[in-house]
């Protein structure tokens, strides 16, 4: 009997050590196809570098848009996927590599199902188009000695380049029947235009020059840019107005473009990071919408004796005492509102971040209603706020957008999620939308649960637009509503006709995209209500929040992984 103990003692050792082994082996080969995928993305696109803190040995090169290039890549993605799949998720223990895996899959899984979309053959985009990698680069560019002079020059020197394989990629695009909308491209048109019209002293692409004063380099550059780049938009231009703007589709609808309905379900998935539908989407966010409207008529009759909801959006906005009157007077508010959502947080948060987060007015050149930058090791974190017109700014708005984008809303994620150690590098590269902007409009609600808000409107206008993306998107896509009907359902709540636009061409260029703020959001108000509801009397909202920020951004999927695993695991406790 002993021996045959002694030997059952020594199997349970045996299996224990292999699975431990087998677990190891896992995790390295998750952390080895990581470190490829992060070192392919610097070489093959060498300008998300500037974003992710990264040094560069070299600033000469940029990320190519020849479609045979874009085919290398996704060969490359194929064969690390088929490498990732060999990885067994369930036995996966440590904490950075489960992360790591679900980063990697969930990207490297999006990316593939988005190739239906063939995104570069109609890339005419007044938002995120290509004009905005290179404006945005133009900033980023090293200068200083002759070296990165050089380098400099190397790199711009490929502009022209650049542009004319995009005009060949929308001729392709023509041939296979994929466009932009028209309206998209006379907004790219004229943006061409107001780059063309900057004086060469004024114009943005002159900024590596200004920063760099040498008196050759600048001449060189000049050139550069008046004889090359600036030729350049002018032949893209041309070729928008006089060729492709007569052959741009009409509709607006994705589902217009070869294989829309796969193509609009692949942006879902790429801005949800869920497998909603867009037929989902709509009926959860009509829900919503409908729900906070009869919140609003209740708020309404207390505040302004009224039980009408488009007379009481109108009452909120014509309310006089309810406007900033000085610019002063915005930045104090803004730095007590701030003050106080920090010291209120910490009672609803076991982990605050360790940076803090610095008032940043626009200057009078920028604009912005209101943002938050990141910390870098360069800089603090800023929460950016807008001095400019106080009369017309409100303050139960302005409430509601420090929630957003401070306390505790993004910096509170994002500074803590800045303040984890030992996840791999590629945590930076790969964040999903529908978690970081989930969570700042999950904090808009727990800000009141908080008591922060001191404006009666602001508990109104924080109900007015919400989830009213989760309509209109899916609408506009799916359910064939016109231009009016959409802009008339975003001005319902408030919204003007100006910011009512600027949405409806948001969701023309990016599909899905607007809905991914409050997927996200009703995602974590699930989670939430599942937990209090298994847990009970031990549910501990502190714990639940630490719960959701302790592993950064990830996918929604995953995030319902974490905190299913964590009220399985404090149920067995109880």
């Amino acid at each position: 009997m002993k021996t045959y103990l002694v030997g059952l003692s020594v199997i349970f050792i045996l299996t224990a050590c292999n699975k431990k082994s087998e677990t190891q082996e896992q995790g390295n080969s998750i952390i080895k196809l990581a470190d490829v995928y992060y070192q392919r993305v610097l070489e093959s696109y060498p300008e998300y570098a500037y974003y992710l803190d990264e040094d560069l040995g070299r600033h000469d090169q940029i990320s190519s848009n020849d479609l045979l290039k874009v085919e290398e890549w996704e060969r490359f993605e194929d064969s690390l996927y088929l490498k990732l799949r060999e990885i067994d998720e369930s036995i996966i223990t440590e904490k950075k590599n489960r992360i790591t895996y679900w980063l990697l899959k969930e990207e490297l899984e999006s990316n593939k199902a988005m190739r239906v979309c063939k995104r570069n053959l109609w890339n005419v985009n007044h938002r995120s188009g290509w004009q905005s990698k290179w404006l945005s680069l133009i900033n980023f560019q090293p200068v200083g000695s002759e070296e990165l002079r050089e380098q400099a020059l190397t790199r711009w020197n490929t502009f022209p380049d650049y542009v004319a394989t995009e005009i060949k990629n929308l001729k392709k695009g023509v041939a296979l029947g994929y466009t932009m909308p028209k309206e998209i491209v006379k907004l790219v048109i004229d943006q061409m235009q107001v780059l063309q019209d900057y004086t060469i002293k004024e114009s943005p692409f002159m900024s590596p020059a200004k920063r760099d004063g040498d008196e050759d380099f600048v001449a060189e550059w000049k050139a550069l840019v008046d004889e090359k780049m600036l030729p350049a938009i002018a032949n893209y231009q041309k070729y928008l107005s006089d060729e492709y703007l007569k052959v741009a589709r009409e509709e607006v609808s994705i589902l217009n473009i070869p294989n829309g309905a796969e193509c609009y379900q692949a942006q879902i998935r790429s801005y949800t990071t869920s497998g909603i539908t867009g037929n989902e989407i709509f009926e959860l966010g009509s829900k919503i919408v409908k729900n906070n409207k009869t919140k609003v008529i209740e708020l309404g009759k207390e505040l302004y004796k009224s039980d009408n909801f488009n007379e009481i959006v109108k009452l909120v906005e014509e309310d006089s005492l309810d406007y900033f009157k000085t610019s002063d007077e915005i930045l104090e508010t803004n730095i007590q509102l701030l003050e106080n959502a920090k010291k209120e947080s910490e009672k609803w948060f076991a982990v605050m971040p360790s940076k803090e987060v610095t008032i940043k007015p626009y200057e009078p050149h920028e604009a912005g209603r209101g943002s938050y930058e990141g910390a870098t090791k360069d800089k603090p974190a800023y929460f950016r706020i807008n001095l400019q017109n106080p009369e017309k700014q409100q303050k139960g708005s302005n409430e509601i957008l420090t929630y957003h984008e401070a306390y505790p809303g993004h910096h509170l994620q994002r500074g803590i999620e800045r303040d984890i150690v030992g996840l791999h590098p590629i945590s930076k590269m790969i964040s999903f939308g529908s978690y970081v902007e989930g969570w700042a409009r999950y904090s808009e609600q727990l800000a009141e649960e908080m008591n922060l808000y001191k404006n009666r409107s602001a508990l109104i206008k924080r109900r007015t637009w919400p989830s009213r993306g989760m309509v209109v998107d899916p609408a506009l896509h799916l359910k064939g509503w016109t231009k009016e009907q959409v802009m008339n359902f975003m001005m319902e709540s408030g919204t003007t006709k100006e910011s009512a636009l600027s949405l409806y061409h948001r969701i023309i260029i990016w599909p899905a995209q607007l809905t991914s703020y409050d997927v996200g959001g009703e995602e974590i108000k699930s989670l939430r209500k599942r937990a209090e509801s298994k847990l009970g009397d031990d549910f501990d909202v502190r714990e639940f929040h630490s719960e959701v920020l302790k592993n950064g951004s990830i996918p929604l999927s995953a995030l319902r992984i974490s905190i299913d695993d964590w009220i399985d695991k404090k149920s067995s406790k109880l």
